[in-house]
């Protein structure tokens, strides 16, 4: 059995020598050790051989999670129009991922025929997996308000390592944008973040002139919030709550209300908007985001790719939707975090709570970056937001 990327590459380049595959033989895409999976030195992972480099001056294999301010870079050779350069976390320099270095004779085996003989630095792994981070629970689980926030707290210290003033690069790039266009002039108006987390939406629409109120279920995170508020007073409130029950806010409260990727963590979403609604004033406004319910959260749904481990984009070759009509309850962990929960809903569920409960829906924005985010973002956003929405923002007024 041939190795499916040496034939690739011989139908272009009758030079090229065919291996035999030596992994992954009982599937469509056999593979042999040159163009097989190599371990990242840095985090321990191994990663497909176009989604890793190798650094000459440190002798180190790094993998384009652990690298640093990576492009995807045109240049065509062999069957590929592109290729990762992978910026070096060491010696600040961006190296080509190992099928460019084949392409140039600056792979490391090339380099070192020692490390090719001994495998050194190859996955011993003989077959791919598909990553598992998500585990559905049994059906009719009953996840509390109290649950969920116990969950954050967990996870809260870890999570909020990855943002900046802004938030995440999804937040600050993709979501964000279209809340800040949907609520309009904030100026004056008082608003509540429902959901507010570390704080830091309550802290950009202070500065643009709000009065903000945030409540979170998660106790650790309302503490980082007002650690924030003691370091750079801005005269905003954080309650520890959960927002199916704002005990802490008087009817009519508030101008508008935003809640950003917080509706999904709720098993009582009625109950949510009930209380949304309660507090806005006549023609106040609910703007929220969640993950797409059409694509990102169906219990059943990710890239089929071929092989299945690969990076590169032309082999993601559609994305798989299935049982999208299951209420489900996940829990989710991401990388080495500890769980948390999320409940998936048709879309139809979000629109008729919105309904049923008196609002008008007014924006229905599925966000994507633009092409410079895209580019200078790449590693955080994926594959997904060019070609799919990842994201669903909806404003709705108070009827």
């Amino acid at each position: 059995m041939i190795c499916k990327y040496c034939e690739l590459i011989h139908s272009v380049d009758q030079s090229y020598l065919l291996r035999e595959a030596t992994r992954d033989l009982n599937s469509d895409f056999p593979r042999c050790d040159w163009h097989w999976r190599y371990t990242c030195d840095i985090c321990g992972n191994p990663r497909h051989f176009n989604g890793i480099t190798w650094c000459e001056k440190t002798r180190k294999f790094k993998c384009i999670g652990c690298g640093k301010d990576h492009r995807f870079l045109k240049g065509g050779f062999w069957k590929w129009d592109a290729y990762y350069a992978i910026g070096c976390p060491d010696c600040g320099e961006r190296h080509p991922a190992l099928d460019r270095l084949e392409f140039q004779g600056e792979h490391p085996w090339q380099l070192h025929p020692e490390m090719q003989s001994k495998r050194i630095g190859l996955s011993p792994e003989r077959e791919t997996k598909s990553p598992v981070d998500r585990f559905f629970l049994s059906e009719g689980s009953i996840i509390s308000d109290g649950m969920v926030g116990e969950a954050w707290d967990r996870v809260a210290d870890m999570w909020f390592r990855g943002y900046t003033e802004f938030g995440d690069v999804n937040r600050q790039y993709l979501i964000d944008p279209a809340i800040f266009r949907i609520l309009g002039e904030v100026k004056g108006k008082r608003i509540l973040d429902a959901g507010c987390g570390n704080g830091y939406l309550c802290r950009l629409l202070s500065k643009g002139g709000a009065i903000m109120i945030g409540v979170d279920v998660s106790r650790r995170s309302i503490e980082v919030a007002r650690s924030f508020e003691s370091r750079e007073p801005m005269n905003i409130k954080y309650y520890l709550g959960s927002i199916c029950n704002l005990s802490m806010c008087d009817d009519g409260m508030f101008d508008a209300v935003v809640s950003n990727i917080v509706l999904i963590d709720l098993q009582d979403l009625d109950k949510a908007v009930k209380e949304i609604h309660r507090v806005l004033k006549p023609d106040g406004k609910i703007v929220f985001s969640i993950l797409h319910p059409c694509f990102s959260s169906p219990p059943v749904h990710g890239w089929v790719r071929k092989p299945i481990d690969s990076n590169r984009k032309e082999d993601w070759l559609y994305w798989m939707v299935d049982r999208y009509f299951d209420r489900s309850v996940e829990e989710w962990r991401y990388f080495d975090f500890p769980p948390v929960y999320s409940f998936h809903r048709p879309l139809s569920d979000y629109i008729n709570v919105l309904l049923k409960n008196g609002f008008v829906i007014t924006d229905f924005e599925e966000p994507v970056p633009t092409d410079k985010d895209m580019e200078e973002h790449y590693r955080e956003f994926g594959n997904e937001c060019e070609r799919i929405p990842w994201f669903l923002v909806i404003g709705a007024i108070k009827h």
